[in-house]
């Protein structure tokens, strides 16, 4: 059966992009700088004290820890922005695809997708099997890890418990994973009218599960974890591509600021109503869940809409260079935080009198000194053990997703 025809008034069209942005290439340096956003709301929710440490709320007092508290589950949500990115850009290249040559390719997209995920992803593994017979509890950590290896290691998550490694940040991945089964066959022979019901049906089991889980007794990590529930920010990345149609906004230095404001403040509720649930104790909390979950898919589709016709210059060089290697960013960062937390010398910095000095050294110890060696670990996987993987993908790619060569403006998107 031929895939329904797609018009300019049911799908993004090449000429309703940014002027001279060329129809076969889609590249938005904002979109870098979101991947790096997110991983660094990932990154400091991870470093920073957890809001329940007593340091926290006999420094701040209650209710500005309550405050701290909603503030670092809202840094949570940069794994949401991930996954709404992930979903929009996906979409926004296959449609285009199918609009520049009348289909999409699946095997293709299957390949690139193999290219830009497994190599990385296996070697955190073999990290995390390294870890596990050196610094963790050897064994014990092999069936999370078969799991993880076939892309199931949100289910086993969800159904069991958290391995004790730093690998289990790869759960998020077998996520995407699982996404790409249904994205090439959905972009390639699905409409419009069909998208948008798809996209509803996702919202409707993730909220339905998330009812369910609210009413057991077990951890919230057992719902951040859990497919289903994560589902929803893919479906507001799909809705964000439906709606813009190919289109990019253009925005003044104070609507943007304004839209940000937006994200935070979204974020911010969610995560003060994700904490919220937290304390209650099972058999309540599910609307609670429902809107955190809603929030966070809005307010990350706030930031791409924000940062779609960001333009690079000098002075943000770095950041969309650091959203070009997050996906090393993200690997590599829990290992190297575990590694400095087993730092002796942070035995010493808790002795220490002067509390400014005290705090000065656990800000450089947890993380200062994290963040710049991942970012080196990261920088050399990219050029040295990433770098051509990405070669091969570039060849099977049908929209270009590198900024063109020679131009005098940097060219505009974000490619993966």
């Amino acid at each position: 059966m031929p895939a329904p025809e797609l018009t300019r008034s049911n799908a993004p069209s090449p000429s309703a992009d940014l002027k001279g942005n060329p129809a076969g290439r889609y590249y938005r340096p904002g979109l870098d700088v979101v991947r790096f956003i997110a991983f660094l709301m990932v990154f400091l929710w991870h470093v920073l004290p957890p809001a329940h440490d007593s340091w926290v709320v006999n420094r701040l007092g209650v209710d500005a820890a309550a405050l701290y508290a909603a503030t670092l589950n809202g840094l949570r949500f940069g794994l949401c922005l991930f996954f709404t990115l992930s979903a929009f850009l996906i979409f926004e290249l296959l449609l285009r695809e199918r609009q520049s040559t009348g289909s999409a390719s699946i095997k293709r997209f299957y390949l690139r997708r193999i290219l830009r995920i497994w190599p990385l992803y296996y070697l955190g593994l073999l990290l995390g099997l390294w870890w596990a017979f050196t610094l963790g509890s050897g064994a014990d950590n092999l069936p999370a890890l078969g799991s993880f290896a076939v892309f199931a290691g949100s289910w086993f998550v969800t159904t069991h418990d958290w391995m004790y490694s730093p690998a289990d940040v790869l759960w998020s991945i077998s996520v995407e994973e699982q996404f790409y089964l249904v994205a090439p066959w959905l972009a390639k022979y699905c409409g419009r009218g069909v998208l948008f019901g798809f996209c509803a049906l996702v919202v409707a089991v993730s909220n339905w599960t998330l009812y369910i889980v609210a009413g057991k007794d077990g951890p919230i990590d057992k719902t951040w974890s859990n497919s289903l529930v994560q589902f929803e920010c893919f479906a507001a990345g799909i809705l964000l591509c439906l709606c813009l149609n190919g289109r990019i906004p253009r925005m003044r230095a104070a609507v943007r600021a304004v839209v940000f404001a937006g994200a935070a403040t979204s974020w911010l509720i969610a995560g003060s109503l994700f904490n919220a649930f937290y304390q209650s104790g099972p058999g309540s909390g599910s609307w609670q869940l429902m809107v955190s979950y809603a929030l966070a898919g809005f307010g990350s589709s706030l930031v791409l809409l924000a940062m779609l016709d960001f333009r690079m210059g000098r002075d943000s060089r770095w950041a969309v260079h650091l959203g070009r290697i997050s996906y090393g960013l993200y690997v590599f960062h829990e290992f190297v935080i575990e590694l400095f937390a087993r730092i002796p010398t942070r035995v010493g910095v808790n002795t220490l009198r002067s509390l400014p000095l005290r705090g000065g050294l656990e800000l450089v110890i947890r993380v200062v000194a994290p963040l710049l060696v991942t970012w080196a670990l990261a920088e050399l996987s990219y050029r040295f053990f990433e770098r051509p993987f990405l070669r091969l993908k570039e060849r099977l790619e049908a929209i270009a997703t590198k900024p063109q060569q020679g131009a005098e403006k940097p060219a505009i998107a974000a490619a993966r």
